[in-house]
């Protein structure tokens, strides 16, 4: 049974440590790119929600069973919490982008779709539209949220082409930050696999057993 109980908990501490290290891998990976990414706000909740989520399905397995059943509700229950959850209206993440530049691509990405504006701090009031930009700044990774209030689905989608079209023409550099990311999520991948190694053999087994 010791075998059996090692190979548990070395499940266990993968099942939670690798989606966070690949939540950490993708967030490095956007901060490490030529030009800034933009993902929708509904994007970015939903990749933390998944790296999460094992958190959720641990203890759920334990109340509910280790069963094909119950991980359907769970995963049901995760998709209606993300539905749920996310933020609502029309926001953006940019992921590497300064605010003073990301005020530079709002203005930018406005004019190019012919609209007037006013700035007033971080928003951009648009003449006419009863429709706002904001700007949040995330300083420590260097991201910004971009949110659109009133204007419609049409603004809304057209502003998005015009701010990814804009971004497309900004240099990025990555910040220590993002680098620091990385190589944490390198050591957190490799430290479960050298955990599952010393298990290989009586998992090897154990497949063989039940193939033969």
């Amino acid at each position: 049974m010791a075998p059996m109980a090692n190979i548990e908990t070395s499940l266990r501490v993968v099942t939670v440590v690798v989606p966070v290290a690949v939540y950490f891998l993708i967030l490095g990976l956007l901060n490490t790119r030529r030009h800034p990414q933009m993902l929708t706000a509904r994007a970015d909740f939903a990749l933390l929600i998944a790296a999460l989520s094992p958190l959720v399905f641990l203890p759920a397995a334990g109340v509910l069973g280790a069963s094909p059943v119950a991980a359907v509700l769970v995963a049901l229950a995760l998709a209606v919490g993300i539905i749920l959850l996310a933020p609502q209206g029309r926001s953006w993440v940019i992921y590497n982008l300064p605010i003073v530049s990301a005020w530079g691509a709002i203005a930018a990405a406005l004019g190019r779709l012919g609209l007037s504006f006013r700035r007033v701090g971080d928003s951009f009031l648009i003449d006419g539209r009863d429709a706002a930009v904001t700007v949040e700044a995330f300083p420590l990774l260097r991201n910004v949220t971009v949110h659109l209030r009133g204007g419609g689905k049409h603004l809304a989608r057209d502003l998005q082409r015009a701010l990814a079209w804009q971004l497309a023409s900004v240099e990025s550099e990555a910040t220590p930050m993002a680098v620091s990311m990385l190589l944490l999520a390198m050591a957190m991948l490799a430290a479960p696999l050298a955990l599952m190694a010393r298990d290989v053999p009586q998992l090897v087994r154990l497949l063989t057993g039940l193939l033969y």
